[in-house]
C-alpha cells in the first residue's frame, strides 16, 4: 500500500508529467490574480471611494456656502425628512434657529409626497404655501447623490398681491362696462328710440294724406320701410346691451330664449338643461354667465364648425356650476398662455367671483368650457 502511494507520488510531481505543470501554472495564476488585487485593483477601489468622499464633501460644503449667501430660504432635509441644515434667512422666516431634527412636516404640512423617494430619483416638485402672512413658491429639489434635498423657498408675495388687484381691475371695469352698456340702452331707448318712433308716425300720417299723389305715395313708403329697419335694428342692439328678459324673468329664462333664438334661426342646433335652480341669483353673477354664454355661442359659431351644442345650469351642494359643450373641431388648449381674448374675458368673469374656469379640448374631439361659482357669492 505504501510502496502504491510513493509511487503515486512520483508520478505526480515528476517533470514528465503534464498533471505537475497544470497544477503549478493553476498556483501560479491564482497568485497573481491575489497580487493584481491586493496591490492593483483593491487601492483603485479605496482611491475612487475617497475621491467620490472628497467630491461630496467639496459638494455639501458648496452647497452649504451658497445656501447660506443665498438672500432666499433654504432648508436641507435627510432621507426621513428631517430637518440638518437651514440659512439664516430661513431660520428668520420660521423664527426658531433649533430645528434640527425635527421633521419637515412640522413647517410645511402639505408635504405628503415620499421624501426618499424624490431624493433617490433625483425628482423635483414645486408646492406653494403660506407662512408668517407670506406667500412662497417652494422649489422641492432632491439630490440622490448625497442623500438629502433641499427647499428653496421664493417670495410670491407681491406677485399674488398685484395679480389680485389685476383681477379686482378686471372685476370692477367689467362692472364699468356693464353700467355703461345699461345707460347707453336707456339712452337710446328714451331718446333716440322715441324720436324714431314719433318720426316714423309722422312719415305714416302725412303718407295718409298724399295718398292721391302716386310718385310721393312710393317714395314716403320707402321712407317708412327704411325707418321700420333702423328701428328693428335698434331692438337687437337694445336687446344685446341690455337683455329685457334677464331684468324681468331671470337667468334660466333669458338662457332659454337665447338658445331657443340661435336654434330658430337655424344656425345652430342648441340646448338647454337646468338643474336645482328655481330662485333668482344675485344679478350680477346672473348677467356674468348670460354674457359668458353669448360669448362661448359667439366662439361656437366662428371657430368650431359645431352642429349641436348644450349648456348645463346645475346647483351641486355648495357650487354653481355651467357647462358649455359643442361638438366641434375643438382646439389644442394651452392652459398657460389661454387662447384668445374671448377665453380670457370669460376666466377673468369667473375668478372675480372667487370661481374656477376650466376647459378641455382637443383637436376634433370638440369643447367643454365648466364654469364653477361658490354658492355663497351668488346668494
Amino acid at each position: 500500500m505504501t510502496d502504491d502511494l510513493n509511487q503515486y507520488l512520483k508520478l505526480l510531481f515528476s517533470l514528465n508529467d503534464p498533471i505537475y505543470y497544470s497544477i503549478v501554472f493553476t498556483v501560479l495564476l491564482f497568485i497573481l490574480l491575489y497580487l493584481i488585487f491586493k496591490y492593483v485593483v483593491h487601492p483603485m477601489q479605496k482611491k475612487y471611494k475617497a475621491e467620490k468622499m472628497e467630491l461630496e464633501l467639496k459638494n455639501a460644503r458648496l452647497m452649504a456656502l451658497f445656501a447660506e449667501l443665498d438672500p432666499d430660504p433654504v432648508i436641507r432635509i435627510n432621507m426621513q425628512g428631517e430637518i440638518i441644515y437651514m440659512n439664516n434667512s430661513a431660520a428668520a422666516l420660521v423664527k426658531d434657529e433649533k430645528l434640527d431634527g425635527r421633521h419637515i412636516k412640522e413647517i410645511i404640512p402639505i408635504i405628503n409626497f415620499p421624501v426618499d423617494y424624490y431624493i433617490l430619483n433625483n425628482r423635483s416638485k414645486n408646492i406653494s404655501y403660506s407662512l408668517n402672512s407670506k406667500n412662497y413658491s417652494i422649489l422641492f429639489k432632491g439630490i440622490s447623490s448625497l442623500e438629502i434635498a433641499q427647499l428653496y423657498f421664493h417670495d410670491i408675495t407681491e406677485k399674488i398681491e398685484y395679480e389680485n388687484k389685476l383681477k379686482e381691475l378686471s372685476a370692477s371695469l367689467q362692472n364699468k362696462i356693464e353700467e355703461d352698456r345699461q345707460r347707453i340702452a336707456r339712452e337710446l331707448h328714451d331718446d333716440i328710440g322715441q324720436n324714431l318712433l314719433i318720426l316714423k308716425m309722422n312719415l305714416i300720417n302725412k303718407y295718409r294724406s298724399i295718398l292721391n299723389n302716386a310718385g310721393l305715395e312710393n317714395d314716403f313708403q320707402e321712407s317708412i320701410d327704411f325707418l321700420q329697419k333702423i328701428l328693428l335694428e335698434l331692438k337687437i342692439i337694445l336687446y344685446d346691451l341690455k337683455p329685457p328678459v334677464l331684468e324681468e324673468m331671470g337667468l334660466n329664462m333669458a338662457l332659454s330664449s337665447l338658445i331657443n333664438k340661435i336654434s330658430g334661426d337655424g344656425l345652430l342646433k342648441g340646448s338647454f338643461n337646468v338643474f336645482g335652480i328655481e330662485e333668482r341669483i344675485n344679478p350680477k353673477i346672473e348677467i356674468t354667465l348670460y354674457r359668458i354664454v353669448q360669448e362661448a355661442i359667439n366662439n361656437i359659431l366662428k371657430h368650431s364648425y359645431a352642429k349641436e351644442f348644450s349648456v348645463q345650469l346645475i346647483r351641486q351642494d355648495s357650487m354653481l356650476k355651467m357647462l358649455i359643450y359643442d361638438d366641434g373641431v375643438g382646439f389644442n388648449y394651452n392652459n398657460n398662455g389661454f387662447n384668445g381674448y374671448g377665453l380670457i374675458n370669460m376666466r377673468e368673469r369667473v375668478e372675480s367671483f372667487k370661481g374656477n374656469f376650466k376647459i378641455e379640448s382637443s383637436n376634433n374631439n370638440g369643447t367643454l368650457l365648466v364654469i364653477e361659482i361658490p354658492v355663497e357669492v351668488i346668494e
